[in-house]
């Protein structure tokens, strides 16, 4: 795509682009620097305003505003010269009172004209014109009625519209990819603006889409910067004059008035050239041609090969690489191995539907075992499909001592249970998992006395909170204000298990300030959600004793039994709470787990395990379902952040204590080769309550410590590479 533009026999009123590409390196979690002149922030060439302007074939298009009134002009263009250029005779703008049109863009293979804006009541609109015909193909609606930036349409290494949307309130800005039919964006890069009045105004990128141009308007001023996807690394244009960047293939070009024509000046970015040391290397396996997203330093690599040997990532490289496998993962995400942060002990069928899922490493965070060395001989001498490991289960130690879910301890009983969680940590615990809803005898001493044990290796203590009701004495929050006394009191790391569930449940508003304030005095705390409105328990337990009615704001039709159709009555809910059994409570508001979902340092954790096939869906679909539904489909947060969540948000937590994490979670040169290659157009969970053994769509492979563990045929079962995830401790 080329993009050049002059209004023939007429003098510039306005000189355009004079641009000096700066070396001045910044993150793009920093704002920029504005340019010390005051410039204007249209181009306007002998009174017409250039809203678009966009190559098709050895022609340039431009639409013009002209007092009100929109008009296409063509010309003609070669080397750095535009000239020749009029109204374009065959085809004019349609007048339409209800239609605001704001930009140009061409397909030049397909012959399609795009000509997109607003509409009168403020949505966004894309009008798909037949340039041979003239007639309107389609008219597609996009991003509702957002703020967009120009339309710049890409068939590098895929075809797609590449726009800039800006979200006021949050003083930011999404770069996106989407499909000619807006119909799966791909989030590209995230760029924090200066001012609640700034805009991403304009957007381009080479056809490769590795280096992105942008442009900030904010009150009459205009920055631009040049962002490289492969490093994450953003420089500033200086001394700019003008607000529309453009890149003719490889070159980045501006724009310089002539007498009577624009000239075009090329500029040098400073393109980071490829560094191959493992062009001879023999790899194990070779990923092919992916879109290589790597949260750990956030960056996005697209038509990379990923190399493998034994069980490390060797290279992730443009250059052309062989091994004894190959993979095609072209239009394929190629993302670090799913980390499932809240998670029970796998069996075969659990680790069958996990990796199903995308998920490499286990976490069995809500109470793994109280003897971690016959908890890592079972895995050592039956291997499992995934990584494993998980949390000292606190209750436990209460039955060694004598104590069941009621009783309360003695100084004697919380000696022993210090003395043994001490013992297991040592033998390879992650963390500390307490759950006093369900054993209410459990007390704040008991809970404080191991807390500090835990706080002396290094590990995080990890809560189901001790209260999830909407009514009574005690609700929700009381659990979130108990475990943040903990933290604050003994000055240790904190997470609460399914937030949305279990503090704050009817209550997120002031769960997540109270969060963040202690956050923001210093102290770790963090917390993971799973993507669903529902929860499960065995009918059996604490959780549905009582007047669970109004603890919840449910009635019995709310329950439903895990496999079935069947919705519990007031006379069939006595003789399921007899005999037990999973069932799936309808009991969260969607909007709050979005909220908490919405939190940069929140995490992903299922909360179960498909260890049979009555059970809630999450064991089976929590990652697909994430990804697809909430990411891809309702698009509350970039892919990026969403991947965090997933990934290297768990990896950074346990890193510290575990080593073995301190290579997942990320996907570079030097990482341990687990890695989930899925379809962003067509990952989703297919597991529902009525049928909760499905496999998800999507995730077309997985690898687990550098053997595929799923491939195009479906999960290899016997493909058991599963890992120890061990604390390690001096």
């Amino acid at each position: 795509m080329k993009n050049r533009f002059v209004k023939y026999g007429l003098t510039l009123v306005v000189v355009l682009f004079i641009v000096f590409f700066g070396s001045k390196l910044i993150s793009p979690s920093e704002s920029y620097t504005d340019i010390d002149e005051e410039i204007k922030s249209q181009l306007i060439v002998n009174g017409f305003k250039i809203d678009g302007i966009t190559f098709y074939g050895d022609q340039v298009l431009a639409l013009l505003d002209e007092k009100g009134e929109k008009k296409l002009y063509i010309g003609d263009h070669a080397q750095s010269v535009i000239e020749n250029v009029k109204p374009w005779a065959d085809f004019q703008v349609p007048k339409s009172p209800d239609k605001d049109y704001q930009g140009v863009e061409v397909n030049p293979d397909a012959h399609l004209l795009y000509l997109y804006g607003k509409k009168k009541d403020g949505s966004n609109f894309m009008e798909v014109i037949n340039i041979g015909t003239k007639e309107i193909v389609s008219e597609i609606p996009f991003e509702d009625s957002a703020k967009i930036s120009n339309i710049k349409f890409k068939n590098g290494y895929t075809e797609g519209m590449l726009y800039a949307k800006t979200d006021l309130e949050k003083q930011k800005a999404e770069i996106i990819f989407n499909t000619t039919e807006f119909n799966s964006h791909l989030d590209l890069l995230v760029v924090n603006l200066p001012s609640k009045t700034a805009k991403l105004d304009w957007v381009d990128a080479n056809p490769d889409l590795e280096y992105v141009v942008y442009t900030i308007k904010d009150q009459g001023k205009v920055s631009a910067f040049v962002h490289n996807l492969t490093t994450n690394q953003t420089a500033q244009l200086e001394k700019i004059s003008g607000d529309k960047f453009l890149f003719d293939g490889e070159q980045l070009i501006g724009f310089k008035s002539k007498k009577n024509k624009l000239s075009i000046k090329e500029y040098d970015y400073n393109r980071t050239a490829i560094k191959d040391k493992q062009q001879s290397q023999n790899f194990d396996i070779v990923i092919k041609n992916g879109i290589v997203l790597d949260p750990d330093e956030e960056t996005i690599k697209i038509g990379y090969h990923v190399g493998i040997k034994d069980d490390k990532v060797k290279a992730v490289t443009k250059t052309n690489i062989q091994g004894k496998t190959e993979i095609d993962a072209y239009q394929k995400i190629v993302s670090p191995g799913f980390i499932d942060m809240l998670s029970f002990n796998p069996n075969p069928m659990a680790a069958k539907f996990k990796i199903g899922d995308g998920v490499t490493t286990n976490l069995s965070m809500h109470g793994c075992t109280v003897d971690f060395n016959g908890f890592f001989n079972q895995y050592e001498n039956y291997p499992t499909s995934v990584n494993y490991g998980g949390a000292l289960f606190a209750v436990r130690l209460r039955y060694e001592a004598g104590l069941g879910n009621h009783g309360t301890p003695t100084k004697e009983q919380i000696d022993y249970m210090v003395k043994r969680a001490r013992e297991e940590i040592e033998k390879g615990a992650l963390a500390v998992a307490f759950s006093p809803e369900y054993y209410p005898g459990t007390t704040p001493e008991e809970i404080k006395a191991i807390m500090k044990v835990a706080k002396e290796y290094g590990i995080v203590t990890h809560f189901h909170g001790r209260h999830s009701s909407l009514t009574g004495e005690h609700t929700s929050i009381d659990s979130v204000k108990e475990v943040l006394g903990y933290a604050r009191e003994l000055d240790a790391p904190v997470h609460f298990m399914h937030l949305h569930s279990t503090g704050g449940t009817g209550a997120m508003d002031e769960a997540l300030a109270l969060i963040q304030e202690a956050r923001a005095d210093g102290y770790q705390v963090t917390y993971d959600v799973y993507p669903y409105d529902s929860w499960a328990t065995d009918i059996s337990f604490e959780r549905l004793a009582g007047d669970w009615q109004s603890r919840f704001g449910i009635t019995y039709s709310d329950i439903q039994v895990a496999g079935t159709t069947e919705r519990l009555t007031a006379e069939t809910f006595p003789q399921y709470r007899k005999k037990g059994g999973q069932v799936i409570v309808y009991a969260m508001n969607e909007d709050e787990l979005i909220q908490a979902l919405q939190v940069d340092h929140s995490m992903i954790g299922s909360d179960a395990t498909m260890d049979s096939e009555y059970n809630h869906p999450r064991g089976a679909g929590t990652f697909s379902r994430f990804i697809g539904r909430y990411i891809r489909d309702l698009d509350i947060l970039p892919l990026m952040e969403g991947l965090k969540k997933i990934t290297i948000h768990s990896a950074r937590q346990l890193e510290n204590t575990a080593p073995a994490m301190a290579t997942r979670g990320r996907l570079h040169e030097g990482s341990t080769a687990d890695i989930t290659i899925f379809d962003y157009d067509e990952i989703i969970d297919t597991s529902t309550a009525e049928k909760p053994a499905s496999l998800s769509k999507g995730i077309e492979y997985v690898i687990v410590s550098g053997k595929i563990a799923k491939d195009e045929t479906g999960v290899l079962s016997y493909v058991k590479n599963g890992q120890p995830i061990k604390g390690t401790f001096e």
